[in-house]
């Protein structure tokens, strides 16, 4: 079996902390947390992560920002969107950006490893 490497950025420590736990009862390795855009770059740049869980909105580079970013400079890195603000719009516009799957706070684990098993091979 692969180790999934996870990357979170969202704005809430609440939503980070949720989502690291349930990870990580499946063995998903979480390599980094950020609480906006920025961080999440610097945090993919460094630790080479299978996956990109990216909120929306976001202080300093909100997650459509961040979204075209990882999509000029790792256009493998699997892309998550989880959000709140779940509009047809905002589902739309991240999946025509590039967005390997989106979710919806407040998020159920299925529907987690549900979008991780679309977007990341887990066995090599």
């Amino acid at each position: 079996m692969k180790i999934i490497k996870a990357v979170i950025a969202d704005d809430d420590a609440v939503t980070r902390y949720l989502l690291r736990t349930l990870l990580r009862q499946r063995a998903i390795d979480v390599v980094g947390e950020a609480s906006n855009g920025k961080g999440a770059l610097q945090k993919c740049a460094s630790e080479n992560p299978d996956v990109l869980f990216l909120d929306i909105n976001m202080q300093e580079m909100d997650g459509f920002e961040t979204l075209d970013c990882i999509r000029e400079t790792m256009p493998g890195l699997a892309v998550i969107m989880i959000s709140s603000d779940s509009t047809a719009g905002n589902v739309q516009k991240a999946h025509a950006q590039g967005a390997d799957g989106f979710i919806v706070k407040p998020f159920s684990p299925a529907r987690v490893f549900e979008a991780i098993g679309r977007c990341v091979r887990i066995s090599d």
